[in-house]
């Protein structure tokens, strides 16, 4: 008689959490994605919290995508990422077009100027998630609308894994809000323009972070000193109900 098999403790602690048989058996057969699994859910979130912001790493990210339907069939077509040590800039950074696997709508390709042929070639999301979250690690993330380019990564990771990021955030919109007093949605250019930020390469998601980058230099020390833990700036965030 076989001797009995006895699951492994990690898939034992990860079947818990998960019902999905097909994520069960991914993590169970594919060593580089349960090393992404537990990469992600490993993440010391209260660790990162206490930091002094002058100490944290930020990560800077925008996306450009064939719409805005999340979990409609929309897709992202680029990303781009900038490392911050503090405020300032580490020169690392990452960069990609991105194979939807899809039609790029005509609608949105006047947007951001990415058509199917830009894309043809490229590799897709879900061979691009390894070396995103690689990217990302311990970061805070930094974005405008940063919950919009979020969805779309946690998207991939949920359906590959049963998991989502579980990085801190910070959203410039909602920092210009609790700077500012005001209440609503502002635009990438209303809040550079807040900020004396001057705009290139509007909607690709290169130009776009380096604005991102350049708001949330001007926004942070409004918000928070630099050797005040990172979580005051994200507590300076102001909460909007439109959300």
């Amino acid at each position: 008689m076989a001797a009995a098999f006895k699951t492994p403790e990690w898939l034992a602690r990860v079947s818990r959490h998960l019902k999905d048989p097909e994520i069960n058996r991914r993590l169970e057969t594919e060593p580089r994605l349960r090393a992404l699994y537990e990469r992600i859910v490993g993440l010391d979130t209260k660790q990162i919290a206490i930091r002094p912001i002058r100490e944290t790493r930020f990560v800077v990210l925008d996306t450009e995508t064939t719409g805005f339907g999340v979990y409609s069939n929309d897709e992202i077509v680029a990303i781009a990422m900038l490392e911050l040590r503090g405020l300032g800039h580490t020169g690392r950074s990452f960069g990609a077009l991105v194979n939807p696997g899809r039609a790029i709508p005509e609608r949105s390709s006047q947007i951001h100027g990415i058509r199917d042929e830009h894309v043809r070639d490229a590799a897709d999301i879900d061979a691009l998630i390894f070396d995103i979250v690689e990217f990302i690690d311990d970061a805070v993330v930094v974005g405008h609308h940063t919950n919009f380019d979020m969805r779309f990564l946690n998207k991939t990771l949920y359906r590959l894994l049963g998991c989502r990021l579980r990085n801190p955030w910070l959203d410039t919109m909602l920092m210009y809000l609790g700077h500012s007093g005001r209440m609503g949605h502002y635009t990438l250019e209303e809040v550079a323009a807040y900020c004396r930020v001057e705009i290139t390469d509007r909607h690709t998601a290169y130009g776009d972070a380096w604005t991102t980058c350049g708001i949330f230099a001007a926004l942070a020390p409004r918000l928070a000193a630099d050797d005040d833990a990172v979580a005051r700036l994200i507590q300076q965030q102001r909460t909007n109900e439109l959300l």
